[in-house]
């Protein structure tokens, strides 16, 4: 799939979702707000994951191993515990430079059993 927004033309396909079980369609029952969040490098897709905040998104990719590419090696934190951009992320709480990593809050669709179908016909 190809989108333009915020000028730029991301790509990305299901296998980028982090957590595709949990996307709650627009048409239905979403107590907790959760949406699809894009994080990008410059353009270029890291992944999307369905959460309900920003923080929420960086701890499932992290937890689904979208973000190896920002981890921070033991061997190397201590010389950059200080720099701005890292942060701890995920279930076991690693440091991370997101400096880099650009956020799109994308419009949550409806479900569309048609969409699907003429998709799976294709």
């Amino acid at each position: 799939m190809k989108i333009n927004i915020q000028g730029f033309d991301f790509s990305f396909t299901d296998s980028d979702i982090a957590n595709q079980d949990d996307w709650i369609p627009l048409s239905e029952y979403n107590p907790h707000n959760v949406r699809p969040w894009l994080l990008h490098d410059h353009g270029l897709t890291v992944c999307v994951v369905f959460a309900d905040s920003l923080q929420d998104a960086l701890d499932i990719a992290v937890d689904n191993n979208k973000m190896e590419l920002y981890l921070i090696a033991d061997s190397d934190f201590g010389d950059r515990e200080d720099e701005e951009g890292i942060t701890f992320l995920g279930n076991a709480s690693e440091p991370f430079d997101i400096e880099s990593l650009g956020v799109v809050e994308l419009p949550n669709p409806p479900r569309s059993w048609c969409a699907q179908l003429e998709a799976m016909t294709k």
